[in-house]
């Protein structure tokens, strides 16, 4: 039941902003798809940083473990800050990405006048 209220809650609150950026923001719907689109760059860089960063902390707790000699356990990196910090660093990426592409965009618009 918990699932579904919170899908329900969701689809409510998006259906909400989808009302408010029409009505009072007076956004285009055509944009929605490239709005969903940028999402899903977003959240595929996430979970790229995501694996890489428990990837690259697997492979210190096992370094540690052989060089030390001391046991470290993998839980230690099960906390969920992983994936709120993956979120970040791949949006900052995703960003980063489509700035530079638009400045390169630009400078050659520049250089064929």
């Amino acid at each position: 039941m918990e699932p579904i209220l919170i899908l329900i809650l969701v689809g409510l609150t998006s259906l909400c902003s989808y009302l408010f950026g029409l009505k009072r923001l007076m956004w285009s719907s055509r944009h929605v798809a490239a709005a969903l689109n940028k999402m899903l760059e977003c959240i595929g860089m996430t979970l790229i940083f995501f694996a890489l960063n428990l990837l690259t902390a697997v492979s210190v707790v096992l370094a540690v473990r052989e060089i030390a000699g001391v046991f470290v356990s993998v839980y230690t990196i099960g906390d969920p800050a992983w994936l709120a910090l993956s979120f970040l660093q791949g949006l900052i990426f995703q960003w980063w990405r489509e700035l530079s592409s638009e400045r390169q965009s630009q400078g050659s618009q520049t250089a064929g006048h």
